[in-house]
């Protein structure tokens, strides 16, 4: 029985879609990345912001038209689907299963009732999120260490979907790092709504690293996401210090402006300011955040002082995403006044600025030398090379700059030593070093 997944999202349904193939593994299930071959079809959803269900809401119609060719049975999973999980299945009566979040471990049992012919949604169970068990190697490996998130910012609808913080215990977190390195795992992405809320009876983010640090092979450990009132000296310290944490913070600042970030319920723009202070202690930090443009409550003046924030402090890296007003939110009742155009052209002058920013740093690192991350590779007909694509630890996956190397050698999977020569757009192109 062939099933095929298609994940939408973020890292973190990476992970959920990657528990779901494990436990249809250990039950005989055979999982195809070609969705001709398949006999049922998983979608996992993303519903956190607007641009995210709607295009949820096209590959639910693009299933189903498959559907009627193929006879291919099809479940709706993810974060859409708990948020809207009756309204979702009285409105695609052709989807077999509508499935909400904490439901993985059930997904063999799922399969086996829509085959039978059975139609049904299955309400989620958020007290089981962190209840699964992930076996599929991979040279990039994202660790989920907590889910949902106390937090409550304004505008979020994470803890609507995802419920309040849980964590897992630090020795499942350690034993599955093991597994994932003792299977060929170069790089282990910590992933949570909030790394830095992570704390187990006492046991914190700090004792996590040094412990993970503690594991034997050559492995990075990346950080994805800290919250900026959380960042302290002591996990400033295990950065620089932990030889296998990799210098680079992501830590989503969303406004500079204090009236703005007031209303979003986030700290003040000082908290953000200090955090940054503190990074900035790690010796050849790498910095990535992100910003919402078009809050409710975003004056000209608000967006003038984020630009005048951007010019300042330089950050190395930056996502820019326009406000989406989120039914059930605490913001959902400031409205969404400001007119697209305005977001869009406000948009653009941010990503222009940050544009600058950035390849001005790049250009900075011509001729230095870097660590490089190989994960994949491209074919090139003239002089029996190949062109290979890595990354620094300058660089998260899929959202960062690439590396390309010429090489006769094969260096896939493999960490190995560059010198950056040029630019190409965001991304770089660097020749092997050798002593």
């Amino acid at each position: 029985m062939n099933i095929y997944i298609h994940t939408l999202g973020c890292f973190k349904n990476e992970v959920d879609s990657s528990g779901i193939v494990s436990i249809l593994k250990r039950s005989g299930f055979n999982i195809t990345g070609d969705i001709n071959d398949a006999s049922v079809i998983i979608l996992n959803t993303c519903g956190f912001i607007k641009p995210a269900k709607e295009e949820a809401i096209d590959y639910i119609l693009k299933f189903i038209e498959r559907k009627k060719k193929t006879g291919a049975r099809i479940i709706v999973t993810g974060c859409l689907a708990q948020r809207y999980l009756k309204e979702l299945f009285e409105e695609f009566p052709e989807v077999d299963a509508f499935v909400g979040l904490g439901n993985i471990e059930s997904f063999p049992d799922i399969i086996q009732r829509v085959l039978q012919g059975e139609r049904f949604l299955k309400e989620g169970n958020l007290n089981d999120l962190l209840k699964f068990k992930v076996e599929r190697p991979a040279l990039v490996y994202y660790l989920k260490i907590a889910d949902g998130c106390n937090n409550r910012c304004n505008y979020c609808a994470i803890p609507l979907i995802r419920g309040g913080l849980q964590v897992r215990r630090p020795e499942d977190i350690i034993e599955e790092a093991e597994r994932a390195v003792n299977s060929g795992s170069k790089e282990l992405i910590l992933i949570a709504q909030d790394l830095t809320s992570y704390t187990y009876r006492g046991y914190t983010l700090v004792n996590l690293l040094s412990d993970l640090n503690d594991i034997r092979g050559e492995f990075w450990i990346r950080l994805l996401y800290l919250y900026p009132s959380r960042i302290d000296e002591g996990l400033v310290d295990a950065i620089a210090s932990l030889d296998k944490v990799v210098r680079y913070i992501d830590v989503p600042l969303q406004h500079t402006d204090d009236s703005v970030l007031a209303s979003m319920g986030r700290p003040p723009r000082s908290v953000s300011e200090r955090a940054l202070d503190l990074i900035r202690q790690i010796p050849d930090v790498i910095i990535r955040s992100s910003f919402i443009i078009g809050y409710p409550t975003e004056t000209q003046d608000a967006f003038e002082n984020l630009l005048e924030f951007l010019f300042r402090e330089r950050i190395h890296r930056v996502g820019f995403f326009t406000y989406s007003q989120e039914e059930g939110t605490p913001a959902y009742e400031l409205g969404d006044p400001i007119p697209e155009r305005v977001k869009r052209f406000r948009l653009k002058r941010a990503q222009s600025v940050q544009r600058e920013i950035t390849l001005e740093f790049h250009k900075s690192l011509i001729g230095k030398r870097f660590k490089v991350l190989v994960e994949n590779w491209l074919d090139r007909a003239d002089n029996n090379q190949k062109i290979f694509i890595g990354r620094t630890y300058m660089d998260a996956p899929d959202i960062d700059s690439r590396v390309f190397i010429e090489s006769k050698e094969d260096i896939l999977g493999k960490f190995v030593d560059i010198v950056i020569e040029k630019l190409e757009g965001y991304d770089f192109w660097g020749r092997l070093w050798r002593e």
